[in-house]
Formats: C-alpha cells, structure tokens, sequence
C-alpha cells in the first residue's frame, strides 16, 4: 500500500540554534557548489547556467520531501557523465535541442525515481551493506581528491576514466606547475587544518577560502579564479515533450535513474550510520524523484545525492535539511551580491578544500576494523573501493552488491547438520555437539540444523544424512531440532519427507522439533507434516524424548543398554541405581 507524508518528518528539530549552524553550513556549501555546478554543466555538454539552475532547484525539493537531514542533492560527476552519453549519438552538444532533451530526459529519471518510492520498492536498496558503502565512498573520496590536482597544480590533466594515465600524465606534467597555484592550495589547506583542530567553532572551510583568496590578491601571485558568474535566476518553462523523444531517451532515463537513487542513498545511508540518525529509504526515493520532476520546469537538469556537498554539509556543522534550502539561497545571493568577488576566488584554493573534505572519506580506520573483525567484509570493501577507482563510482555499487550476495549465498549453502548428545554434566535435557563427547543412544540420534532450509543447501544436507545413515546404521531414529530456520521452500521440505520415507523403510522414524509457528505452518503446505504424521513434530526436544524413548524404540536393546542417557530410559535386567542420570 502506497503511504507518504508531505509533512517533514524534522519540523521539530528546528530552532535557533539549527537555523543558525544550517545558515553557516550553507554559506560554505554555496561557495564550493558554484564552480562544480559550472564544471558538471560542462560535463554533461550544458551551459554552465544550467548547472547553476541544478544546484539552486534540485536540493530544495530532494531536502524538503526526502528523509536525510544532511544529504546535499544536484549535478554530480556520475549523472553529468551519463547524461552526456545518452544524448551524444542524436544531439549537438549545447545546442538547443541537446538542451531540450535533458530536460526530457530529467523529467523521465524522476518519474521513474518517483515510481519506485511510491511502489515502495526502497527495501531493495538496503542489499547496499556497510562495506559497500564504505568502500564507495573511500573509492570516491580518492577519485574526488585527484580530480582536484590539476587545479592545484594548475595543469591540464586527463579525464579519471583511465587511473594509469591520470598518474603517468601526472608525473609528465609536474614540472609544469605552477609555485603560485601550489602556495594558495597549500595556504588554503593549512589553514583549514590549523582552524579545524584548535578553533573547531569557525566556519574553518570558508575562512580558509578567503584566505587563500587574500594570498593569491596580496602576492599577486595570478593564480586562475572562478572568474564572471552569470547572475541569472532561473524562469519557469514548460519542457518541450514528443512521444518520440521519450521513447529514445526511456532506456538511458532508466539507467540514470537507478545509478542516481544508488548514489543518493549510499550516500544517505553512509551519513545516517555516521551522524546515529534514522533513514526511510523510500522517502529519500521520492524527494530524488520529485527534484527530477521539479527540476525541469526550472531548466535544472538530472541530480542526484552528492557526496561533495554532503560531506562539506556535513563537517560545516549542518543540523537539519534546511541548510540545503539554505545553500540554494546564499547561491542566490552570491551571483546577484557579490559576484565580482567571488570571481576571484582562486580555483586552487577551492580544490585545496575538497581534498581535505575527500580525505577525511576516506575511511582507513574503518577498513583497518573490518580487516580485523571481518575477512569477508574487508574484502567487499576492498572490491568495491578498487571497483570506484578502476571501473567507475555507478559499477562499483553494483559491484559491492553483487559481491556481498554471493558471499552470503555462499555461506547459506554452507549450512552444517550438527550431532548432538546429551550433556550428563546439566539437567532438562541439555545438548552438546558430539565432538565434545559423552554416551550416545544406540537407536536415537539427534541433530540440530541452522539456518534456512532450501534449495541451495538440499543437496550438501542430502549429502550428510547419508554419510550419517552408513556410519551410525543402528540409530535408525533421528530427532531434528530446527533451529533458527526461517525459511522452508518445496525443495526443504522434500528433502524432509524423503528423509522420513528413508528411515521408516529401516525401522526407524524421523522427528522434528521447532517452536517457530510460521515454519509449521509452511510444514503443513508443503505435506511434510502429513507425511511424517503429526505424532512425530514436536515443539519441544524434551517433548519428542518423553515421547520417543518409552514408547517408539526397541525394548530389547533398551534392556540390555548400558547408556542410560535418559530419565525416559525403562530399568534394565538388572538394575542398578548407576544406570540412571
């Protein structure tokens, strides 16, 4: 059932003291956005003014309707990337029709982003594990900072697509830079660090930018600046829509869509874990969804969450959405106000402060836990951090899950039948696994199965019952204790009434125990109940041993058993007050 509130869920956070850690948060945000958002239009073979556009419209519908309260949306590498592919082989680039199409092409990203909230299809992106999560942003975090050396250096630098030629051009083009591009980032940087450890209360990123500004204007050093933004705000228009562009651009809208709601909610998820917050996945989808929607009658082109604004949001000291509503409006004012000084802010110093922001997103402390705790998770993270960086941020998440699908149905497939004997050193019936030793009934074996009992794990437990039946032939019974199974698919429960099948034609009998009312049911469905007869399923073990030993094994071998596991067990020939627990 479709249910959404268009209330904020975090009205009641707000106050004076969030209003005022949003309103510098969004001073900061809105002076690193304005030359992204130039250079992601520039990606996405836009005018920068519709970068702009993006950056100003996107986050206040994504913050007002979505469920993070620190996640910055807009233009971003991956989506600017893609929409230029998709409109490369009809379009020229910056020509009207290119831009008509990414307005189109917006507007069926948040349809289908909306559909998918609404339907409440969210839950599958909780498949994003912790490890995947981190290893995205450490992967990205590392393309974030090197695509931010060639502003320090000042020099033309290769696209990141190919990591071994970004470094070998690097080293080729090291002794072109130039000192003063390198003595602003190099200010900027220091000054961000000095600030962020002995006066943590200032806007320490803003204060770096400035300061780096100071340098390269008092020195006179010529570093290249932001240079004249266009002061525009955007108008509204109505997209020019055609059943035949939609259906060209409804495959590559797909595809966006899907790598922008995995972008955004990686990156929701990721702040969430770190700021102890609670997300609804399916809510953060509809605020994607609508800004999409929104975006294109502001000429705002496709967006998704950003994982450079988020973390400068985010160390600014951002409380509340309203410092992305914020942000929108200091960029407002920025190009209206005080554009001409903000056009020369030096490019270097802007780049100096998202390495620093990168950096700390890096996450080594987080890969030096799972390392310790965790082979496997260290090992997805790892993946999918070597996947950002070699293949790409979008292929990396699909990579992440993928992964940890197959290392989870791995280790569902390696479900062990565990033997069990009673412990004679505690009462009620209590049970250790076989290798620990003690006494065994010779008619009466018992095991315990974990986890859940399915097609993927049928044939290694086929396996093992009959490795069981050839070495112990005379425990014919077999009491199995379903432990912890949640899941009983036709493939189970056949396994189970074959079992039955296999030991009621040796004398013996199968018997199952759970108290999970869900799994009996399901036992019901599928016949094993039936099957089995409903006198051998028990809640209980200690119910199907009061049941089984008196009434259901050989009274002959029960005499002459020198065992006498059991307080259920009959007296033999001669009795003995040692013969008995």
């Amino acid at each position: 059932m479709i249910k959404w509130s268009s209330k904020p869920h975090w009205r009641h956070l707000v106050d004076v003291g969030t209003l005022r850690d949003d309103l510098v948060a969004a001073i900061t945000g809105a002076a690193i956005v304005l030359p992204q958002a130039i250079a992601f239009a520039s990606i996405a073979g836009l005018p920068p003014t519709y970068g702009l556009y993006s950056a100003m419209i996107t986050p206040v519908v994504a913050a007002l309707c979505g469920s993070s309260r620190i996640v910055v949306s807009g233009p971003t590498t991956a989506v600017s990337a893609l929409v230029f592919v998709a409109l490369a082989p009809t379009y020229v680039s910056g020509s009207s029709e290119w831009i008509g199409a990414a307005l189109v092409l917006t507007l069926l990203v948040g349809a289908i982003q909306l559909a998918i909230g609404l339907a409440r299809l969210g839950r599958f992106l909780t498949f994003v594990s912790s490890p995947v999560i981190n290893g995205f942003s450490a992967g990205a975090a590392i393309l974030i900072a090197m695509s931010q050396l060639g502003d320090v250096l000042d020099v033309a630098l290769p696209h990141l697509g190919v990591p071994t030629a970004f470094l070998s051009q690097l080293v080729v083009a090291l002794p072109a830079a130039a000192p003063g591009a390198i003595i602003v980032a190099g200010v900027t940087l220091s000054t961000a660090l000095i600030l962020r450890f002995y006066v943590p209360g200032l806007p320490g990123h803003l204060v770096a930018l400035g300061i780096g500004g100071v340098v390269n204007w008092g020195f006179e050093l010529g570093t290249r600046t932001v240079g004249a933004i266009p002061s525009i705000l955007p108008t509204p228009s109505v997209p020019s829509i055609s059943m035949t562009s939609l259906m060209a651009l409804a495959q590559p809208a797909l595809a966006i869509a899907i790598v922008g709601l995995m972008q955004s909610v990686t990156v929701a998820r990721l702040y969430a874990h770190r700021r102890d917050e609670t997300l609804d996945g399916n809510r953060e989808i509809i605020g994607q969804g609508l800004s999409n929607l929104v975006g294109p009658f502001f000429s705002a082109y496709a967006g998704s969450g950003s994982l450079t604004r988020t973390a400068v949001n985010h160390e600014a000291g951002a409380r509340t959405p309203m410092a992305a509503v914020f942000a929108s409006f200091a960029l407002i004012a920025i190009l209206f106000l005080v554009a001409p000084l903000f056009s020369a802010l030096p490019i270097p110093a802007m780049a100096a402060v998202i390495i620093l922001v990168a950096w700390r997103q890096i996450g080594f402390a987080e890969f030096y836990r799972l390392a310790r705790q965790s082979r496997r998770d260290a090992f997805t993270f790892f993946i999918t951090f070597v996947a950002a960086i070699a293949v790409g941020l979008e292929f990396s998440v699909f990579a992440g899950v993928l992964l940890s699908l197959a290392l989870f149905l791995n280790e569902s497939i390696n479900a062990e039948l565990e033997l069990t004997v009673p412990d004679q050193n505690r009462p009620n019936h209590s049970f250790h696994n076989v290798r620990h030793g003690g006494p065994e009934c010779p008619q009466l074996l018992f095991g315990r199965l974990n986890g859940p009992l399915y097609f993927g794990v049928v044939d290694k437990l086929r396996q093992t019952l009959r490795r069981i039946e050839r070495e112990r032939p005379g425990q014919k019974n077999l009491v199995l204790k379903l432990t912890g199974i949640g899941q009983l698919d036709l493939a189970g429960a056949e396994l189970l009434i074959e079992e039955g099948r296999r030991r009621r034609a040796r004398g013996g009998r199968l018997h199952l125990t759970s108290r999970y009312a869900p799994l009996l049911d399901r036992m019901r469905q599928y016949g094993v109940v039936e099957a089995l007869e409903d006198e051998n399923i028990y809640s209980h073990r200690h119910d199907a041993i009061a049941a089984i030993v008196p009434n259901k094994l050989d009274a002959d071998i029960c005499a002459g058993c020198k065992a006498r596991i059991f307080h259920e067990c009959p007296p033999r020939s001669v009795r003995r007050d040692t013969d008995f627990l």
